[in-house]
Parts: C-alpha cells; sequence; structure tokens
C-alpha cells in the first residue's frame, strides 16, 4: 500500500467483507481501520457477530473504501488473524484513542446543529463500547474501483 492508500484507509468508513465456509456473504461498516504498515492493516472488534463467527470460520476478506475528497476507491484482499490479548490487541487500543480524539476535533467543525447532535451522540456510544479483539489483516491484494486508474498498488 502507498501512504496515500493508508491514508485514505485511515480517514474513511471501510466495508468489511467476510463469508461463512458455505459462500454467505457479511458486510459491516468498520470505522476504525488502520494500516500499521504497507501490507497490514488492523480493525477491532466491537460488536462482531456473525462477522467473529466467520473470520474464525473463514480468514478470507475483503474491504472496501471510498474516500470522496480525492475521488479515489479502493478494494484489498487478505487473510484475518483475530488477538484477543497481547502486543497488536494493546496496539489497537492505541489507535482507538488516538483516532477517538481525532473525531472529537472533527466534531467542533460540524456547523449543522441536528448533524452535530447526532454525531455527538454516536460518539458518546462508541466511548462505552469495549473493544473484544483486534484484527490484523494481511492484505494480498489491491484494486483500484476507478476504472481510469487501473494500477495496482
Amino acid at each position: 500500500m502507498s501512504a496515500e492508500l493508508m491514508e485514505i484507509l485511515d480517514e474513511n468508513i471501510v466495508y468489511l467483507a467476510t463469508s461463512t465456509t458455505e459462500g454467505k456473504p457479511n458486510v459491516v461498516p468498520i470505522g476504525l481501520a488502520h494500516a500499521t504498515n504497507d501490507e497490514e492493516l488492523l480493525i477491532v472488534d466491537v460488536l462482531f457477530n456473525k462477522t467473529r463467527k466467520n473470520l474464525e470460520e473463514n480468514p478470507e476478506v475483503a474491504i472496501s473504501f471510498t474516500d470522496m475528497k480525492r475521488l479515489q476507491s479502493y478494494q484489498l484482499k487478505g487473510r484475518a488473524e483475530i488477538f484477543k490479548s497481547g502486543e497488536i490487541y494493546e496496539k489497537t487500543l492505541d489507535i482507538m484513542k488516538e483516532k477517538a480524539e481525532r473525531q472529537r476535533e472533527s466534531l467542533e467543525e460540524i456547523t449543522d446543529p441536528e448533524v452535530s447532535k447526532r454525531a455527538r451522540k454516536i460518539s458518546e456510544m462508541h466511548k462505552r463500547l469495549k473493544p473484544k479483539a483486534a484484527v490484523l489483516i494481511k492484505v494480498e491484494e489491491i484494486y483500484s474501483h476507478i476504472p481510469e486508474s487501473k494500477e495496482r498498488e
């Protein structure tokens, strides 16, 4: 992954696709996805149910995300590994704290009172959620969704 792709991943909501061993798909939005280097990214399991079961049975995943500011969109494919404790889990907790601080700062920029109220409510809910696990994804393939930029990272 390029530095720009890592930044896009960190700044946007991503969609994690998993499937059962029988091939039944499941897609969930992920608010915390952070590239730790050019081949790996971390996500946090806070509310996973079907997703967690799928990851345990079938570690093959796909992540899709779009950055409207840059007009870029990608799909990453790879293998996931679950960590319920240890160094990788602790690193994810640190990343969560950093991202929560950035989120608080961006909430201050919202001018629409109704949107601001909803965003603050969601932010407060997220503070109460406790992570169950860290999911480390080793990226094996990268695809652009934008036809005119078919370059592979």
